[in-house]
């Protein structure tokens, strides 16, 4: 009797690759780095201390891709141990960045964890002279958005040969339901930067065009009660991840069986969406 070999993974992206893991265990993911941004991750650090991160939630992952973002740790860890796939997904690529003046040459990505981790700093004796400016990349040229993604990809490379690495390109919904009601997510800021993000992974994929794509043709379901808290346009009902995931194993080993993985999805949600649409948002 043989048994199939556990793959594992490299993740650079979002919770919304990591939790495609969360349904098989047939990987393993070996290093995940989140809350990282291509356009900061080369800059010059500033050197913080694992106790000076702050985590709103408290948690030590979290904690720790902070202390990795503030001294330009992440990509040296991401790529230290050996796996069989890195798997990427650009959606931190949208963030804003903090460039600074003091010091000058250092530049953060902007998410709430790293504005309490600015705010405590600056109460510390060492950091009282910090000051940055507020950035939004979309005002990036096309030209400074390939320097960035050129040398991200030059660096993955010398690790993973372009057959190994995976862009799973993100989809978004902004349509939920509460309790047989339409409703919308409004003011949402990762879904006000969708349209930057497929400017990325197109570019991206000009750049590395031999590397594997994770794309699937139907529209993911939210999840209004997800365990990250709350309708949010990246957060789904578990069958589309699984969906997802039988893709994503079609691309790996190469079975080209992707009609009827999409047939599937679109049976199991014709059957489930009067039940997705039924239920009410936990308060």
């Amino acid at each position: 009797m043989t048994t199939n070999k556990i793959k594992k993974v490299d993740i650079f992206g979002t919770c919304y690759t990591r939790e495609l893991f969360n349904t098989t265990a047939e990987y393993q993911v070996n290093t995940y780095l989140m809350q990282q941004s291509i356009f900061t991750m080369f800059s010059k650090p500033l050197n913080i201390g694992i106790e000076d991160a702050i985590s709103h939630d408290n948690f030590n992952f979290k904690k720790r891709m902070i202390y990795y973002e503030f001294n330009k740790m992440g990509l040296n860890r991401l790529l230290d141990k050996s796996a069989d796939y890195l798997i990427i997904d650009l959606s931190d690529g949208a963030r804003d960045i903090f460039e600074f003046n003091e010091p000058l040459g250092v530049k953060i990505v902007d998410t709430h964890d790293i504005e309490l981790t600015l705010k405590c700093l600056k109460k510390k004796e060492k950091y009282k002279n910090m000051s940055m400016k507020c950035f939004d990349v979309r005002n990036y040229s096309d030209d400074e958005i390939k320097i960035y993604l050129k040398r991200f990809i030059d660096e993955i490379l010398k690790k993973y040969n372009p057959e190994k690495i995976i862009l799973n390109r993100v989809q978004m919904q902004n349509i939920y339901y509460d309790n047989n009601v339409r409703k919308t997510i409004d003011n949402s800021f990762i879904y006000s930067r969708y349209d930057f993000i497929k400017r990325l992974e197109d570019m991206f994929l000009k750049l590395l065009p031999n590397c594997k794509v994770l794309y699937t043709k139907y529209e993911p379901v939210l999840d209004i009660n997800h365990r990250f808290g709350g309708p949010h346009p990246m957060h789904f009902e578990h069958m589309y991840y699984e969906y997802r995931m039988n893709v994503l194993n079609a691309i790996i080993n190469d079975d080209k069986t992707f009609d009827e993985i999409n047939k599937t999805y679109k049976d199991m949600y014709e059957q489930t969406i009067s039940q997705v649409k039924s239920k009410t948002i936990k308060l």
